[in-house]
C-alpha cells in the first residue's frame, strides 16, 4: 500500500513539472506510408525574433533565430507545425519541438509521436450461395482490423467478417459493401449484388469487378482484331514486295540476256569482216582503175630485133 501511494506521488510531481514547464505530450499520431501528415505545435504563438527548434528521434532537422532559417531538414509552417510529404516508415518516431523568445527564456515545447504503418490493404467482398441464404466475406482482413458493413448505403450492426444475409432478407437490386479500419486508417470495398445460380456456386459477386472484366474481355477482343488486322497488313505488304522483288528480278534477268545477245550479234558482225573471203576480194573500183592504167599486149611497142653478129673478115683492112 505505501509502495503505490509512493507511486502515485511520483507520477503527480512529473506531471505538475510538465505542466508547469509548459512541456506537452500526445499520443502516436498515425499515418499511412505515402500520406502527408501535420505534426503540429499548439499554443507555440511565434513571433519574428523568437528561436525554434525540431528535433526527430533527438537529431536537430530544423533551426529558426533571429528571423533567419539555419537548419530546415523538414518543412515548417509561420506556426511552427512540420509538414511530412510521402512520410516513409523511417519517419517514425519522437518529434520534439522547442520555442524561446529574444531573451532566451523557454516559452513552450511538445512532443509529438508519429508512427507510421503500411496501409491498409483494399478489401473485397466474396460471395458464397447457400440453399437459404448467402455468406458474404471481407477479405484481407487481419485480426487487428476493425470490419464494418453497409447494406444499400445504410451501415448494418455486424462486425465480423462474414456477413451472412438468409433468403428472405436479401431482396433483388440489394448491395453490400465493407470497410476495414486499423489506427485510423481504412479503406472500403466496392459494392457488390450478390446473385446466385442453381448450383450454388462460390462467386465473386463484385459489380464492377464484372465490368472491368467485361472490359478487360473486350480490350483482349479489340487487340485480337488489331493483331489480326495487323497481321493482314504485314502479310499483304509481304507478298507485295515478293512480287515487286519478283518482277524486278525478271527485268534485270532480260536486261541481262539482251545485252549479252546484243554484244554477241556485235562480235559476229565485226568477225564477217576479219573473213578470208573479205580480205583477198580486191575492190571492185580499184581493179577498174588498174586496168585503165595498164595498156593491152596489143598497144605495147615490140622489142627492138638484135643485129646479126658474123665472124670477122680475115684481112680486112
Amino acid at each position: 500500500m505505501k509502495m503505490l501511494q509512493n507511486l502515485t506521488l511520483t507520477l503527480l510531481i512529473n506531471l505538475i513539472f510538465m505542466f508547469s514547464s509548459g512541456k506537452s505530450v500526445s499520443s502516436c499520431i498515425y499515418t499511412a506510408v505515402g500520406d502527408t501528415v501535420i505534426i503540429p505545435f499548439e499554443g507555440a504563438k511565434l513571433l519574428a525574433d523568437d528561436e525554434l527548434r525540431w528535433t526527430h528521434n533527438k537529431k536537430r532537422v530544423y533551426f529558426k533565430k533571429d528571423s533567419q532559417v539555419k537548419l530546415s531538414e523538414i518543412n515548417v509552417t509561420q506556426h511552427g507545425y512540420l509538414i511530412l510529404e510521402n512520410v516513409q516508415k523511417d519517419k517514425s518516431g519522437e518529434y520534439k519541438g522547442i520555442v524561446y523568445n529574444a531573451d532566451g527564456t523557454l516559452i513552450k515545447d511538445t512532443v509529438q509521436q508519429l508512427c507510421v504503418l503500411e496501409p491498409v490493404p483494399e478489401p473485397t467482398v466474396l460471395v458464397e450461395c447457400l440453399d437459404k441464404g448467402v455468406n458474404l466475406t471481407c477479405s484481407a482482413v487481419n485480426n487487428s482490423e476493425i470490419v464494418s458493413w453497409m447494406k444499400n448505403g445504410m451501415k448494418a450492426n455486424v462486425t465480423h467478417a462474414v456477413l451472412h444475409v438468409s433468403s428472405s432478407e436479401l431482396k433483388s437490386g440489394d448491395n453490400f459493401s465493407c470497410t476495414v479500419s486499423h489506427l485510423g486508417r481504412h479503406k472500403s470495398a466496392k459494392e457488390v449484388k450478390p446473385v446466385c445460380s442453381d448450383t450454388g456456386l462460390h462467386t465473386i459477386a463484385n459489380e464492377d469487378k464484372g465490368k472491368e472484366v467485361n472490359n478487360n474481355s473486350g480490350n483482349k477482343n479489340t487487340i485480337g482484331l488489331d493483331l489480326w488486322w495487323m497481321l493482314v497488313i504485314l502479310t499483304g505488304g509481304g507478298g507485295f514486295l515478293l512480287i515487286l522483288f519478283i518482277i524486278c528480278l525478271v527485268c534485270l534477268f532480260r536486261c541481262c540476256r539482251r545485252n549479252k545477245r546484243k554484244a554477241k550479234e556485235e562480235e559476229e558482225y565485226r568477225l564477217t569482216f576479219l573473213m578470208p573471203d573479205h580480205t583477198n576480194q580486191p575492190d571492185e573500183q580499184y581493179m577498174q582503175q588498174t586496168t585503165l592504167q595498164r595498156p593491152s599486149k596489143s598497144q605495147r611497142p615490140l622489142p627492138p630485133l638484135p643485129s646479126p653478129r658474123g665472124p670477122p673478115c680475115v684481112g680486112a683492112p
